[in-house]
């Protein structure tokens, strides 16, 4: 089935116009490609490159894709065309063609109900594709995807537009410049997307037990090397450290990327840092807490920031307050409050 017939859609990548053919194709013609680094955004391969039908496999058991598989049957078709070659072999969409290849082994073997059925048959073999030009280089392939999954309207969660930044300047070696231009971003964003990948890989190496997910630790570690190393002397980009917080994320000592926020302040002091280590994050932090009220409660947050202003008040503003009845009634006010809860607790 040779598909409806061709629209031709025209590109500009580095000045060069590039024609895209939109068509429709039945699923037998797809092709996975498993060792196509677009791939690589559904999981982390490593150095192993599995078969076709491996590939397949791994993937619908992602539950991703079973999500997709539920979204395409109910939304009665996919919504965004799939990149291919000339061949069939699928630049970009290997999910969406597993999720349909799963469906079409469904309708062989009756597990629809009639309506859906007419459904899956018409998905099956009308698949929305782009057919890119035999001679399009894999750096204008990268291009294209970047522009529609990092800038784009379909973005990529986080760990792969950071892997797909990583591909960009270590494989194809386009400059940190080049990519922030290309994917409308700025260049400490990219120089953070790299970082971390660049760390999350390191770990992958080195912990059989970690997730190519587990990238949202090191993203978090990376916004945080500038208060790591003011306020702990912690410095992330040395490889003995980053074993040390390896280890904490991969034993459990901190369950949630978030927490790696406060990892300057655990750090900093010796009490927290020694029951992180040993107990982990919550107790850690409890610690801190016990010390600083304001870490653990919006209100004292708030005290502690009004104390913090009082002490770095301009000195302009502060004289002012001598002749200004408006800003006299506010600091008088003030005063009657902490005065009244100092009363009514009996605190001297």
């Amino acid at each position: 089935m040779s598909g409806a017939r061709a629209e031709v859609e025209t590109i500009t990548i580095y000045g060069r116009q590039i024609s895209l053919h939109n068509e429709t194709k039945p699923v037998d013609f797809l092709k996975l490609n498993p060792q196509n680094p677009r791939i690589r955004h559904e999981y982390y391969l490593g150095d192993n490159i599995p078969s076709e039908q491996e590939l397949e496999s791994i993937m619908w058991d992602m539950d991703a894709t079973k999500r997709l598989y539920r979204s395409i049957l109910v939304s009665e078709g996919i919504q965004n065309p799939l990149y291919i070659k000339a061949s069939g072999l699928v630049v970009e969409g290997a999910r969406r063609t597993v999720v349909v290849r799963k469906m079409k082994e469904n309708l062989d073997t009756g597990s629809f109900s009639e309506q859906e059925s007419k459904v899956v048959r018409r998905v099956v073999n009308n698949i929305p594709v782009k057919i890119l030009p035999d001679d399009i280089s894999e750096k204008e392939i990268d291009i294209l995807l970047a522009r529609e999954h990092i800038s784009g309207k379909y973005p990529w969660p986080a760990v792969n537009q950071a892997e797909h930044i990583y591909r960009m300047y270590q494989l194809d070696g386009f400059p940190i410049q080049t990519i922030a231009e290309t994917i409308e971003r700025s260049r400490p964003w990219v120089y953070q997307k790299l970082g971390a990948f660049t760390w999350t890989r390191e770990y992958l190496r080195r912990n059989d037990h970690g997730k190519l997910t587990d990238y949202s630790f090191f993203e978090e570690l990376y916004k945080k090397k500038g208060a790591l190393k003011r306020i702990a002397d912690f410095d992330a980009d040395d490889d003995e450290n980053r074993r040390y917080f390896e280890e904490l994320v991969s034993d459990g000592k901190i369950p949630m990327a978030i927490q790696v926020r406060k990892l300057p302040e655990i750090l900093a002091d010796p009490e927290a840092k020694t029951i992180l280590e040993k107990d982990g994050y919550e107790k850690a932090y409890s610690v801190l807490i016990s010390k600083d009220p304001s870490l653990g409660s919006s209100a004292f947050k708030k005290i502690a920031d009004a104390i913090q202003a009082l002490l770095t008040m301009p000195r302009n503003e502060y004289f002012e307050i001598a002749s200004d009845d408006a800003k006299q009634k506010l600091i008088i006010r003030l005063q009657k409050e902490i005065q009244n809860i100092l009363d009514e607790l009996n605190i001297t």
